[in-house]
């Protein structure tokens, strides 16, 4: 039984500050939990796909009709996408395997990214602010 909200859940408000970004194509939610940012994303998406290591999470998000490799991020390469969002403690972890590995794409940090991964991605001139979050955008 799922008791609590897995840690540095994205608040569904993200989706409405990059549906511009993410309109029309293929999103990747790293640690994606049990899918409900997915579900916030769905509308503007073209597909949305999620990776989760907890496989209660996961099959939560499965439930709700998306596909998500039970896994966890580092363990394989990332699958295709067009963009890739991560809002947990290890996108500095993603951000540098993405890049080792060569995957293509764009790339949103949500507001928990520490300082030296914007200093690594040079993105501070690439902040989306809502009412009360940001995100942070780069390019591979």
């Amino acid at each position: 039984m799922l008791s609590r909200i897995p840690e540095g859940q994205t608040p569904p408000e993200i989706a409405e500050l990059i549906k511009d970004i993410i309109q029309d194509k293929v999103v990747c939610d790293i640690g994606c939990g049990g899918g409900s940012f997915m579900t916030a994303m769905r509308p503007y998406a073209k597909e949305v796909i999620g990776i989760e290591e907890e496989k209660d999470w996961a099959m939560k998000a499965v439930d709700r009709g998306f596909t998500v490799q039970i896994e966890n991020a580092f363990s394989f390469p990332l699958p295709p996408a067009d963009v890739y969002y991560c809002w947990s403690k290890s996108a500095m972890g993603v951000y540098l395997k993405a890049k080792f590995e060569g995957t293509k794409g764009t790339f949103i940090f949500g507001h928990t990214v520490r300082e030296c991964l914007l200093n690594l991605i040079n993105s501070t001139e690439h902040e989306v602010r809502g009412e009360n979050f940001k995100v942070y955008i780069t390019q591979l």
